[in-house]
């Protein structure tokens, strides 16, 4: 890796871009002021910024972080029902930044990074992880086979990092030397308190773990994990930062065998970096259509897994027969409550407000990666509907029987959301097709020879036909090619939202 290059207008930029709203960190500076400030400061920053990288020395008031607890679920006396929100200083920030972006230039550039690890990753998502598991689990579910799928989860992940393992992958990984340096400086001697209401406990020293709400440690955990699939042979790893899940085809009692190995490999990578899975909440799912399953008792540090009918991945529920009953369930009834709460507390007549918070805060709970599990049948469409048509009601006050949700819905200009859905699996596939995202199609597909419409996918099953590929590209080769030649992604969404797709119900 070659050296790191701070230049004064980067600094500049980078102040500029700052959030005025967001809260100062443990050294009282307001990004407000930075802001405002930016062009007179940008350039005894650089000079700072310089020294410090030089030198190899972090600022003991940047190692400092106020800690705030925010209520996740569960009862509310305990303290580990609490989420830590680490608020760390916007200087010490916008330097990570630019340490981050040249250290993710380099890994990204030379190809360090396991391919399926799609946690912090330019171009690479949740949605994008989902996909491409789904595609492979659909495809032997197809051919009658198991595909066993075990949803690890690590205990404290990123509060575990061992300083001294890390700092040796980083220069295993041949990070620049000088920024080595600063790194270990950046990690050790910190120190954190809690913050309530403008109390402050007393301060309380970190010892381990990459530092959370900073902007360079998810990287440094990506480059700690990453090596984590090595100690597996026989079984797919997909990775989401500390988000593991770790699948193989199942024709015989053999694979179970060599899924069992690959999990005393997996015992040896703790083992070996101070890290810990929880084997309590590590889940089996045996996924296949088939009547009668292998059965096989899967154990990690002698702990049996529990063997389930359904798992949460990436904020997405699967079942064992790869249907999406329970996740679209799921959806609507948080859905629904969100449009309840909504209902009780803005009493208000003022359409376009009521409009905008039913698009902030309740369609977006229905349509999460949506392009993963879009429903086919007519009553998991309905079920999903049901909520936009009961908000259409809320936002226009008009509650009569006789009053017609599908003028309501035009009046809104409200597009069914099942149009919504297709739209939103048309514009990944033009994301794949223009390179927009780390998902190399050739992989999954291949393109005409015109370079625009793409070769159809038979499938055999209905489960299949309707998931995300075969049943996209059938979408995609519909469109007219003058759509599907749009030079860029806004200029193609606005075509396809213009669309009236012909729904499969």
């Amino acid at each position: 890796m070659t050296s790191i290059h701070i230049t004064e207008e980067g600094v500049r930029k980078l102040l500029l871009k700052l959030n005025p709203h967001k809260a100062a960190g443990p050294d009282k500076i307001k990004p407000s002021v930075l802001r405002e400030l930016a062009d007179v400061i940008a350039p005894v920053v650089t000079l700072i910024y310089k020294a410090s990288l030089k030198q190899g020395k972090v600022p003991d008031i940047w190692k400092e972080a106020n800690v705030t607890p925010v209520f996740k679920k569960g009862e509310k006396y305990k303290a580990v029902n609490y989420r830590p929100v680490s608020l760390t200083c916007i200087l010490c920030k916008q330097m990570e930044h630019i340490i981050a972006s040249q250290l993710m230039n380099y890994l990204n550039k030379n190809n360090l990074l396991y391919e399926h690890q799609h946690g912090f990753r330019n171009k690479l998502s949740c949605e994008t992880q989902l996909i491409e598991f789904t595609s492979d689990v659909l495809q032997v579910v197809q051919d009658r086979k198991q595909c066993d799928t075990i949803v690890m989860d690590f205990s404290k992940a990123f509060d575990k990092v061992s300083h001294d393992r890390l700092l040796y992958k980083l220069a295993r990984a041949g990070v620049d030397p000088v920024a080595t340096r600063w790194i270990k400086s950046f990690l050790t001697g910190r120190s954190q308190r809690v913050v309530i209401n403008g109390d402050e406990s007393s301060n309380a020293p970190v010892t381990s773990g990459v530092p959370q709400g900073s902007v360079l440690g998810p990287i440094l955990f990506l480059i700690f994990i990453d090596d984590l699939p090595q100690y597996t042979k026989s079984s797919k790893v997909r990775l989401f930062a500390d988000d593991t899940i770790v699948y193989l085809t199942i024709s015989s009692i053999d694979d179970c065998h060599k899924l069992q190995e690959d999990m005393n490999g997996l015992e040896i990578w703790e083992s070996d970096w101070l890290m810990e899975f929880h084997p309590a909440k590590c889940n089996i799912l045996r996924i296949t259509r088939k009547k009668t399953k292998i059965i096989f008792p899967y154990s990690l540090h002698g702990h049996p897994l529990e063997e389930v009918t359904s798992a949460k991945y990436l904020g997405v529920t699967l079942s064992d027969d790869m249907s999406w009953t329970k996740h679209i369930d799921s959806i609507s009834s948080k859905a629904n409550s969100k449009l309840g709460f909504l209902k009780r507390n803005l009493k208000i007549k003022d359409q376009k407000l009521k409009a905008t918070a039913y698009k902030a805060i309740v369609r977006p709970s229905l349509e999460y990666c949506s392009t993963v599990w879009d429903p086919h049948t007519q009553v998991q469409a309905r079920t999903l509907e049901k909520v936009q048509r009961r908000a259409a009601r809320w936002v226009t006050g008009r509650y009569h029987n006789t009053s017609s949700v599908t003028d309501m819905l035009a009046d809104l200009k409200w597009r069914e959301l099942a149009q919504r859905r297709v739209d939103s699996r048309l514009y990944m596939m033009f994301k794949m097709t223009r390179g927009l995202v780390n998902i190399h199609f050739a992989n999954h597909f291949t393109l005409h020879r015109n370079k625009i419409q793409i070769q159809p996918i038979i499938a055999r099953t209905n489960y299949y036909q309707f998931s995300f590929f075969p049943r996209t590209i059938t979408d995609w080769n519909h469109i007219c090619k003058t759509t599907l030649q749009a030079q860029t992604l806004a200029t193609f969404k606005t075509k396809v939202a213009t669309l009236d797709h012909n729904l499969p119900y």
